[in-house]
């Protein structure tokens, strides 16, 4: 049997629609209501914490939480060199540039054999750094333009770049043919690869 001696709450959805629940309670119990402030009861006790209130933490902990997972990468790391591969089938010639903060630290062009690479250790300075890659096959339209780290890395402060033209990303007809090739770059760790030495000692 209800109690219809105490007013009823509706609750009411953005939509105009009421919510298919309906609560009774004293006045004094529910937040927001008889109070001067807006927060709490009359008789001084603390006020129950409302359904809106409780969604807005909530939702407002997630999205702490999301931000947290996206972001979290080093922005900066020591760059101790590169390795460029050649994978397109052909000899090709790439020019490589490499900038931190504006200036230049390195520009180089080399050729690369195919199922061959081309090792190119730090001549740059050892202190952490935002960089730029730019990798640019000549005679092709095969092109690398990259900002390392891109805020996402999530090992150590040292790392290489791995430069890959033509593989994984090859495309190939049913026949076996090359149909097209792309050229991407990624970081490495630098505990896995040739340039373990080439980390400064902090």
């Amino acid at each position: 049997m209800w109690d219809t001696g105490a007013p009823g709450r509706v609750e009411r959805r953005p939509n105009g629609d009421i919510g298919g629940t309906m609560t009774r309670e004293p006045p004094d119990r529910v937040a927001g209501e008889g109070s001067a402030d807006g927060r709490g009861s009359t008789d001084g006790a603390p006020g129950r914490l409302t359904r809106r209130a409780t969604l807005a933490a909530v939702g407002a902990g997630a999205a702490t939480g999301l931000a947290g997972c996206l972001g979290g990468g080093r922005e900066e790391v020591v760059l101790t060199g590169m390795e460029v591969y050649n994978w397109t089938g052909d000899s090709i010639t790439v020019e490589i540039t490499l900038t931190a903060d504006g200036s230049e630290l390195l520009a180089t062009t080399e050729t690369i054999a195919n199922d061959s690479s081309a090792r190119i250790t730090r001549d740059w300075s050892g202190d952490p750094a935002a960089y730029r890659l730019q990798v640019d096959a000549v005679d092709s339209d095969l092109a690398v333009d990259t900002d390392l780290p891109d805020g996402t890395w999530p090992r150590g402060e040292c790392a290489w770049a791995e430069v890959d033209f033509g593989s994984p990303s090859r495309q190939r007809e049913p026949g076996g043919a090359t149909e097209a090739y792309t050229a991407d770059a990624r970081l490495r760790a630098n505990d896995e690869g040739p340039f373990g030495e080439e980390c400064p000692s902090g």
